[in-house]
């Protein structure tokens, strides 16, 4: 009997963090972010890109080097499309929202094609979005790894 009152009291909670305004909100708005992100890396747009990300953003690839700077955002993200990455999507494993600020770790997948040969790749992104003065979420740190 009492672990049945534990557990309908756990399915009372989940459900009431599962219709929590702040919580739906909080996912429509990571997803809103990515769609709008994953729009600008598929369009192959560099620029567009770079200026989804804060002033200052941090990004780091994978490779054990960080660059800063929508400038240097931009001139990486032209050299993944010279290198014909597109098809960009991401699933997030987890999101919070708090405020002005919300953070995810997502799975991400990507094609690149070069020479008519195409290879997938896939990793882990963390990722942190401010929301700026304007109403729209910028990114403002950005960390993944990759594997074929």
């Amino acid at each position: 009997m009492n672990k049945s009152v534990r557990h309908v009291g756990a399915c009372v909670l989940f459900a009431l963090a599962a219709s929590h305004p702040a919580l739906a909100q909080g996912d429509k708005a990571v997803d809103a972010a990515n769609a709008t992100w994953n729009k600008a890396f598929n369009s192959g747009n560099a620029h567009a890109l770079a200026a989804l990300y804060d002033e200052k953003a941090v990004v780091s690839p994978g490779n054990g080097k960080s660059i800063q700077g929508r400038a240097e955002i931009e001139k990486l993200f032209k050299s993944f499309f010279d290198a014909g990455v597109h098809d960009h999507t991401i699933e997030v494993i987890q999101a919070r929202h708090s405020g002005n600020t919300m953070y995810q770790t997502a799975n991400w997948t990507a094609v690149a094609e070069k020479d008519g040969k195409k290879s997938q790749y896939k990793g882990v992104l963390l990722s942190v979005m401010i929301k700026g003065a304007d109403g729209r979420w910028h990114v403002t740190a950005h960390t993944w790894n990759a594997m074929p």
